[in-house]
């Protein structure tokens, strides 16, 4: 039963669906410290986003508020502080430099969130194999660290050892939720779209749907050039995470109102395209997207 609650928020976590993360917490006591982790995340969320559809009635136990602490001062500013232009000598320094502060902070029986943590940074410098050499046993904290070595991997288009890292994943579980998403992002990436579609409903007929694997299969159409359909599949999308306010991750909701500012570029759709701009605004004015298409349209301004 422990097991099963584990896993159902493991699901629901890296599909996106946050609210679901938290309805399991609510409904279910569970001590370990890997679900506490995902709680977490998804707490940190529904602190940043307030969203309406959740109320949370339960209250953490101190172990979840020190997880959550730690999540919330290390997985996110001193991330959002790295720099994309630093060395992998100063990179290495800022994961030692925070390495130093966590042992000194973390109890020893919760000294596995370290290393992920440090990943994290990892994956965010472009520095990932310092982390992932540190020693981990064989369990979810390992599986997570794999994934996001997979996904190091790809960006930096080292397809051969992405490969291999996707075998590794396929060894610790061949049905998990993350062997089946780096399935699909191995695709993409690959430039096989048809074949990450077909990934991707394989995915949902396993797990159910979402909004990640909505915004997926949108990348998918766009990449086959379905450019109208891939506009309804988006507005779909908008509707159930902006405008029902289901309680998602952020980050699926700004790929969503990326997508569509694409696709209304794309179809000419110009208003609805400033429409989609100032709601993303909104959300996060530091958007990654948003900061390059704004990057864009100042050179295109300024050759005309």
């Amino acid at each position: 039963m422990e097991q099963q609650i584990l896993l159902q928020a493991k699901i629901a976590f890296f599909l996106g669906n946050f609210n679901k993360v938290l309805e399991i917490w609510q409904q279910n006591d569970h001590d370990d410290d890997y679900y506490y982790f995902l709680v977490s995340r998804a707490l940190i969320a529904a602190r940043e986003l307030k969203p309406k559809t959740i109320r949370l009635t339960k209250k953490p136990s101190s172990k979840l508020l020190e997880i959550t602490d730690i999540v919330s001062r290390f997985m996110g500013p001193l991330i959002e502080q790295q720099k994309s232009d630093t060395t992998v000598d100063e990179d290495r320094k800022q994961i030692e430099d925070v390495l130093k502060k966590l042992k000194d902070i973390i109890p020893q029986q919760n000294q596995k969130m370290i290393q992920i943590i440090c990943a994290y940074m990892s994956v965010n410098s472009c520095e990932a194999q310092y982390a992932l050499q540190l020693d981990m046993p064989k369990d979810a904290f390992q599986q997570e660290l794999l994934f996001l070595q997979f996904m190091i991997y790809l960006r930096g288009r080292r397809f051969d050892l992405a490969e291999s890292t996707l075998l590794d994943l396929r060894r610790f579980d061949d049905e998990d939720i993350l062997t089946y998403l780096a399935q699909i992002y191995l695709n993409l990436y690959n430039g096989q779209p048809e074949q990450a579609y077909k990934s991707i409903q394989e995915t949902k007929d396993r797990f159910g749907d979402s909004s990640k694997l909505m915004n997926l299969m949108i990348t998918c159409l766009i990449h086959q050039n379905k450019f109208e359909e891939a506009f309804e599949l988006g507005q779909k999308v908008k509707t159930l995470i902006i405008d029902n306010e289901q309680f998602s991750d952020r980050q699926e909701i700004e790929v969503c109102l990326s997508n569509l500012i694409i696709l209304c570029e794309l179809l000419n759709k110009q208003q609805q395209k400033e429409e989609y701009i100032q709601v993303l605004e909104q959300i996060n004015k530091s958007c990654h997207f948003l900061k390059r298409y704004q990057e864009k349209v100042k050179k295109i301004e300024q050759l005309s």
